[in-house]
């Protein structure tokens, strides 16, 4: 599937394929005029948050088999380190979470004794 090709928005939920119409006045775009929108600018159309956005990025790179093109983002650098930077917080914010819980018990236990 060549960035060209149009988009394969019957294989999108409805929530993204009617964010994606909408986005582009009706028309079905080709996957280069998808890949080639920011991520903070998807972000501004309604019905587009990050699992939205995560399907719609996942599916500009998919292949007609199912696989991915490495590499075949469309995004600058700057925006692929911007998302890494992103993702690397929330996973500490996980952590850090997952972390407090894990404690909270053993301080109990050394209130209640």
């Amino acid at each position: 599937m060549g960035l060209d090709d149009p988009f394969p928005i019957e294989k999108c939920s409805g929530r993204v394929r009617g964010a994606i119409l909408t986005e582009f006045q009706g028309r079905c775009p080709t996957i280069r005029e998808v890949a080639s929108i920011s991520d903070a600018q998807w972000l501004t159309v309604p019905n587009i948050g990050p699992t939205t956005l995560e399907e719609l990025r996942s599916m500009a790179q998919s292949d007609p088999d199912g696989g991915s093109h490495p590499g075949a983002t469309g995004m600058p650098d700057g925006e692929l380190v911007s998302r890494l930077n992103r993702l690397q917080r929330e996973l500490n914010i996980i952590v850090g979470e997952i972390r407090s819980r894990l404690s909270a018990p053993s301080r109990r236990r050394r209130i209640e004794e």
